[in-house]
């Protein structure tokens, strides 16, 4: 079918909008997971190992990750970033 759709011009340009629609969702999802893997590498280098690691790093980048970003640097205690 994909030989079919780039034999014309609008085939090919179909083929290259899904493309681009394709990479854009992976990068989409890629920053997603770095974003949930970078804050676990944060909490985990500012509190050690802690049992929920993968729970919380989950919450606070679902809920302004930039900000608790901010907050695990200026020394929020783990209480304070599950409450």
């Amino acid at each position: 079918m994909n030989n079919v759709l780039e034999q014309s011009e609008a085939g090919r340009e179909i083929a290259r909008k899904n493309r681009e629609q394709g990479l854009e969702q992976g990068l989409e999802q890629g920053l997603e997971l770095g974003s949930a893997k970078t804050m676990r590498a944060l909490l985990r280098a500012k509190y050690g190992d802690i049992e929920d690691l993968e729970a919380l790093a989950r919450k606070l980048v679902g809920h302004d990750p930039d900000g608790n970003i901010a907050r695990i640097v200026a020394g929020a205690t783990l209480a304070e970033l599950r409450s």
